[in-house]
Order: C-alpha cells, then sequence, then structure tokens
C-alpha cells in the first residue's frame, strides 16, 4: 500500500507478513499467507489510476468518452479497499497495539499527500484568479480536511477514509461472544440493507452510500481466506479466475448507462454515475477482479505484476490526485487543442506518471515512512490490552 505489518499495509505494497492469531485448524493457510505477496494487485490499483486519468482527458473520441472508465477504477478503488483491510487484519486480535497501528498506517497512507493538496489548492485559489479544477473557498477547506468535501476528484478519498473508521467496528464485532456477537451481527445487517437501500439518495461523499461496495471486497477476502483454508488453489482454477476477470473488467468499461440490475427506479439513478456505484452485478464483477488477481500466476504477473505496472501502482494514489493539475496546465498551454488527442492524451498521461512517481519517491513514501516509524510503534512499557 515498509517494516513490519503496519507500514506494510499503508505503503502500495502487497506483502502479507502479519502475525494473526487463528485456529490450528488453518494454521498451515496462515503459513503460507505471512510471505504473501500480491503483485497483480498493486498493478490492478495502479490501472485504476490510469482509467481516472483517461476518463478525464478533455480531447476523446466519442467511444472513448462513453465508456465507464472512471467509474471503473473508483469502484476497484473501494473493493480493493476492503479487500485488503480484511486480509491483513481481521484475523488479528483487536487490541490496542494493532489498533494503534492500523489507524497510524491508515493516516500514513492518506493524510500527508492528500493534506498537501488541499493546502496547495487553496493557497493558489487564494492567491490567484485562476481557474481549475480544484478552485475551492474557505467551507470547502474545511469540509475537505474533514473528509466531507466535494470538489472534483476529492470527493472519493472522503468515503474511504471514513471506512477506515468503520472498519474498526466490523474487527471488533469477531471478538465478541454469545448473544452479544448475534446482536452486533443482526444489526450489522440491517444498517448493511438500510445503507444500500438509501444510497442513490445519499451524499456520495458518505461512505455509506458506498458500503455495499466496500463490503464486496470485504466478502471476497472472507471467501479467500475460507477457502484457503481448506484447498490449495489449483492453477488450472487461477487461469479460468483470471479468464473471466478479464471479461469483467470489460464488461465494467462498456458504454452500457444503466443498472444491470434496475433495483431502483431509472429517475432515482439517473444523476451522475449513480446508476452505475448502486449495481450489485457491478459489486460482484469488481469482487471477482480482485479475488482472481489476489492470486499469482505467469500471466498475472506479466501482465499486471512487471516493474512498470507495479510503479503505476506504487504512485496509484498521486496518479490520483495530481492527474487533474497536469491537466489544468496542459489545458491553459492550449495543448489538448493544438495536438491530437491520441498524441496528447498520452503525452497528458506520461506527464503524470513521471510527476506521481517524483512525488511519490520524494515525499509520499518518505512522510509515510516517518509518520509510522514515529506513531506505529506502541509503547515499549505498554502491554497488549485485549479487546
Amino acid at each position: 500500500m515498509q517494516n513490519p505489518p503496519p507500514s506494510q499495509a499503508a505503503s502500495g505494497t502487497l506483502s502479507l507478513s502479519a502475525d494473526p492469531v487463528i485456529p490450528r485448524t488453518v494454521a498451515t493457510a496462515v503459513a503460507s499467507k505471512k510471505k504473501e505477496h500480491m503483485p497483480a494487485l498493486d498493478g490492478l490499483r495502479g490501472l485504476a489510476a490510469i482509467s481516472v486519468v483517461i476518463s478525464h482527458l478533455p480531447t476523446k473520441t466519442p467511444f472513448w468518452e462513453k465508456m465507464n472508465f472512471g467509474e471503473c477504477g473508483v469502484f476497484l478503488f473501494f473493493v480493493l479497499s476492503g479487500f485488503l483491510m480484511t486480509h491483513l487484519h481481521l484475523q488479528q486480535p483487536i487490541n490496542a497495539v494493532n489498533v494503534r497501528r492500523f489507524c497510524v498506517a491508515r493516516v500514513a497512507r492518506i493524510v500527508p499527500l492528500y493534506y498537501a493538496i488541499v493546502l496547495v489548492a487553496f493557497a493558489v485559489s487564494m492567491l490567484t484568479q485562476v481557474d481549475f479544477h480544484y478552485r475551492m473557498d474557505l467551507a470547502d477547506l474545511v469540509r475537505l480536511l474533514a473528509f466531507a468535501g466535494s470538489v472534483d476528484v476529492f470527493w472519493s478519498v472522503g468515503p474511504e477514509f471514513q471506512f477506515y473508521g468503520f472498519f474498526l467496528l466490523l474487527w471488533w464485532i469477531p471478538s465478541l461472544r454469545g448473544r452479544s456477537r448475534t446482536i452486533a451481527l443482526a444489526l450489522l445487517g440491517v444498517l448493511v440493507v438500510a445503507s444500500y437501500v438509501a444510497s442513490p439518495y445519499l451524499p456520495g461523499i458518505l461512505f455509506v452510500s458506498k458500503l455495499h461496495i466496500f463490503l464486496g471486497g470485504v466478502g471476497i477476502a472472507l471467501l479467500r481466506n475460507w477457502w484457503g483454508a481448506r484447498a490449495q488453489a489449483q492453477p488450472h482454477v487461477i487461469a479460468l479466475l483470471q479468464l473471466l476477470a478479464c471479461a469483467a473488467v470489460l464488461v465494467m468499461l462498456l458504454p452500457y448507462p444503466h443498472m444491470l440490475l434496475p433495483l431502483f427506479p431509472e429517475a432515482d439513478v439517473a444523476r451522475f454515475s449513480v446508476w452505475y456505484y448502486v449495481d450489485l452485478p457491478r459489486v460482484l464483477l469488481a469482487g471477482l477482479v480482485v479475488l482472481a488477481f489476489s492470486y499469482r500466476s505467469a500471466a498475472s504477473d506479466a501482465l499486471l505484476g512487471n516493474g512498470l505496472v507495479g510503479e503505476l501502482g506504487r504512485a496509484s494514489f498521486s496518479i490520483y490526485l495530481l492527474h487533474r493539475p497536469v491537466m489544468d496546465l496542459m489545458d491553459k498551454l492550449g495543448l489538448f487543442s493544438r495536438l491530437d488527442p491520441w498524441v496528447s492524451g498520452i503525452g497528458c498521461i506520461l506527464v503524470v506518471v513521471l510527476l506521481s512517481s517524483l512525488v511519490n519517491r520524494l515525499w509520499e513514501t518518505p512522510a509515510r515512512v516517518w509518520i509510522t516509524a514515529r506513531l506505529g510503534a506502541a509503547p515499549k512499557h505498554a502491554a497488549p490490552a485485549r479487546a
């Protein structure tokens, strides 16, 4: 997402080295999971970021304009988040030490880059009259710093960060026993159903409007752990899953602006992309993609686990937040209007990737490592407090 478990979850690399405490019946599966590496998911995150960039290019052919690049990319981000939180943390005991590490890792992953770009955008807004996508006023700044803002692409960071807090609740429930667990699960079920029923009518900046998407990732992680505890995934099964996953990505990208399973009236989901985010079949498709590429194969390593795509994954958050300023600058210079759409589009993507990789190396990763090193380790005198 570099150090022991907490910073690995936060830094962008999917190397799983946490030490979960679980029953002996799945000890063998966990022994292999401790050193498991999922390079294809890094690559998947990187390509999801690039798909958002493509969706925002101002000059595209009509066909590319209709494709669901942006929605597909954000959808995969949310499912990946639910999957990784569950796979990395849910089987660990919930105690003060692990919760501290989790919270520090999440803050270190999101806050340094996000706050830096928001504050720079606010300063530019206050000091100049330049019109750009991140232009904001003081009220926008306050909402964005509270992870409840809706300025351009910043809108999706709020639900992501809010879900981290909700995940602590999911993590706590398995530690309950007897009737308490039953009641907690029942209340959780009511919340999930209610949030989905209300999702088309809720502000998109609230995580509950996307809760079913995050939980799709949670469910896939639980399914993978359950399956891994009982059987070793065979190469031919993995190959079939990954073929189906490629088909699923194509279906998610198709220019079909309606729900695949129309559970809501057409008029209620007519607002921008609402029909996409509330569609349960698309949750299943995204879940299939994440599940399939969580397994390693020669094909997945070549397609998504290579060095170039892996770099996209490591810089994916920078790509997501920095592509708009790059496009604004290119637009001011008239490059999109003067150049062929393919030339300007590919050139824009290259500049975004190079800038994002540089920012990731010079700011995002050093800040994450510094915060994790300073705040992530529990005090030596503090014994783990069992929940």
